[in-house]
């Protein structure tokens, strides 16, 4: 998971970081400031206006409809004007913020390398994407409005009391402390709340993804009692979180407006003493008590500020871990590099006529400390070869590929393209002469064509249709009415297993690599479909460098060149001949289909790079 020991008695950081993305838009951000700041001059401006006209003329008995009036009547039309542009502009410049924020985590999350993604759940980072970034988006209007707006008028108001009556004023300040002292108290164990309530809620996330990608499994083991039961657990306490926070801040409001109201009560009750004794007029107490009545609101409205920003920080955070998540750069790349390596160039990939050659020099790798995988791999595939690698499960066949691609790098040892370390190779440039076909591949939903061109968007139409033919997909196409362009379901789920496979072998020959890893990548297309396939293939295969990985004898005889892996290294490399005979972990592996199998059959086809 995530990092979870946050250090939540320092929130500076994430408000600096919060303030950087914010001022991404001066522009709407300086003409809200400049809106509130005349918000709050005129909230004060009216009380003072009605003091004169209640000093003045209405206490000397005059006409009612004076120059006042007038002003008062402006200064109301300035607030409503005040009123629209500042919340308009806060809600231009929150949208703008949340917009980028998304965007920048899914665009940072896209270029993760997949052994970064594979530890975290795919629902916690969905959480981060959409609900945390959500509950940021009131923070930046929040955070004007009520510091920049709410502020500025508690200050400005106190200091019109001050010139009123500073003895009452002194009292209010006072009371205005303890209201800060209660947020500063209250504000950190709402925010250890929030921050549990954020986890949970990935917590729910993750369980409702799972619950949907394995719906065919649940339903088949009929436990949708047992998965309602557990997601309806987890969303208790989430719901029993919530609440808790909730509670915290429902008691910060009403204890900050009972602060103020007694204060506003006990200053009415003091300035009526005052008049009396002929201290103070009726219109300054009556501005005083006004002024004072404009603490008493914003009071109420930070407490309840404090308690929403306190929440949100943990959101920010759990979204700003995402995007600090680090990226495997070229930069870092070089630096892994031996001292004596020189970094390749960024150049485009040269049109390699016999493929490219790989060599594995003493590789080792392991995903946990105490379960190495392999040990010492060493392994050469001359340019244009084609070879099968075979082992049991889980011994590293799929992990070869993944280090192909620098999903993952090597404890030790190195991997060779073309004679130079696949680390000196810039990212882009490497990836676009490896290809790897996966047994399960991914498909998006959409138009099948834009799944045949993924990542080669400038390929024609006919070297398109071409793949198609090759890989057995005419009939797919036929089928549809919109033929080519037909839309396909999320992750191609309208298709069957050989047909995905059919369309991830199309499209790899669509990006036309250097080297082709196919990964079981036909192993959900029968035998004879198989043959056909790579019979068409020939031509285009003959110049490449293939890998197959495969556990049906039918895909790897069709190479003349086996490799074995076993206990993390190579235990066997020659023909299918030579492995049949006297390679035991070969013939364990493929005992079934040895079985009772002709001799033609266990001969193999083709001699170096020769046809299937």
């Amino acid at each position: 998971m995530f990092n979870r020991d946050r250090n939540v008695a320092a929130p500076g950081r994430l408000w600096m970081r919060i303030a950087r993305e914010v001022l991404r838009y001066p522009l709407p951000v300086f003409g809200a400031a400049v809106s509130l700041v005349g918000l709050g001059a005129a909230q004060l401006a009216l009380p003072w206006v009605i003091k004169e006209w209640v000093q003045g003329p209405v206490a000397q008995g005059g006409v009612p409809l004076t120059a006042h009036v007038v002003v008062a009547l402006i200064i109301v039309t300035l607030l409503a004007l005040f009123i629209v542009s500042s919340r308009s502009l806060l809600v231009s410049v929150d949208q703008r913020v949340v917009e980028h924020l998304r965007s920048a985590a899914v665009d940072h999350a896209l270029r993760l390398e997949p052994a970064t993604v594979e530890r975290y759940p795919t629902g916690d980072v969905m959480s981060r994407v959409f609900q945390d970034v959500a509950l940021l988006s009131g923070v930046t209007g929040t955070v004007m409005q009520r510091i920049l707006g709410d502020g500025l008028l508690m200050i400005g108001a106190l200091f019109m009391m001050f010139l009123l009556q500073w003895r009452l004023a002194l009292a209010a300040c006072l009371l205005a402390a303890i209201v800060v002292f209660a947020l500063g108290a209250t504000g950190r164990v709402i925010r250890r709340l929030g921050a549990v309530a954020q986890e949970r809620m990935g917590t729910l996330s993750t369980i409702l993804q799972e619950q949907l990608q394995g719906l065919s499994t649940i339903r088949g083991y009929q436990t949708e009692d047992f998965e309602a039961d557990r997601f309806s657990v987890a969303n208790a306490g989430y719901r029993a979180t919530s609440i808790r926070a909730g509670s915290w801040s429902a008691a910060l409001i009403g204890s900050a407006f009972l602060v103020a109201a007694t204060g506003f009560v006990a200053a009415v009750w003091l300035g009526s003493q005052q008049v009396a004794a002929g201290r103070i007029t009726v219109g300054s107490l009556l501005a005083f008590c006004l002024y004072a009545g404009l603490t008493v609101e914003p009071m109420r409205r930070l407490a309840e500020t404090q308690g929403f920003l306190q929440r949100s920080l943990p959101a920010a955070e759990r979204l700003f871990e995402l995007l600090d998540l680090p990226l495997q750069s070229d930069a870092t790349a070089s630096s892994m590099l031996a001292p004596s390596t020189p970094a390749r160039s960024v150049h485009a990939p040269r049109r390699r006529s016999r493929g490219s050659a790989v060599g594995f020099e003493n590789v080792h790798f392991r995903y946990l400390p105490d379960r190495p995988l392999l040990e010492g791999v060493d392994l050469h595939v001359h340019p244009g070869e084609r070879i099968a690698v075979v082992a049991a499960s889980g011994g590293g066949k799929t992990t070869l590929a993944s280090l192909l691609l620098r999903f993952r790098d090597p404890i030790a040892g190195r991997i060779l393209l073309d004679g130079a370390d696949l680390r000196s190779y810039p990212i882009p440039e490497l990836r676009r002469l490896v290809c790897v076909v996966e047994q399960k591949p991914f498909l998006f939903s959409g138009p099948l064509i834009e799944n045949l061109r993924y990542g080669s968007w400038n390929a024609r139409e006919a070297e398109i249709r071409e793949a198609v033919d090759v890989c057995g997909l005419q009939p797919l196409v036929e089928r549809h009415p919109l033929g080519i362009n037909a839309s396909l379901r999320e992750s191609g789920g309208d298709l069957s297993a050989g047909e995905r496979q059919r369309v991830a072998l199309a499209r790899a020959i669509v990006k036309n690599p250097a080297l082709l890893v196919l990964d079981e990548a036909t192993s959900a297309i029968d035998s004879q479909a198989e043959a056909d396939i790579f019979a068409r293939l020939e031509p285009w295969l003959a110049q490449r460098t293939v890998i197959l990985m495969a556990h049906r004898l039918s895909t790897v005889r069709r190479v003349s060149r086996v490799v074995v892996l076993a206990g993390g290294r190579v235990s066997g490399d020659g023909t299918l001949d030579d492995l049949v005979g006297g390679e035991s972990v070969f013939t364990t592996l493929f005992c079934d289909q040895l079985e009772g199998a002709p001799q033609v059959f266990l001969e193999p086809r083709a001699t170096g790079g020769a046809s299937p």
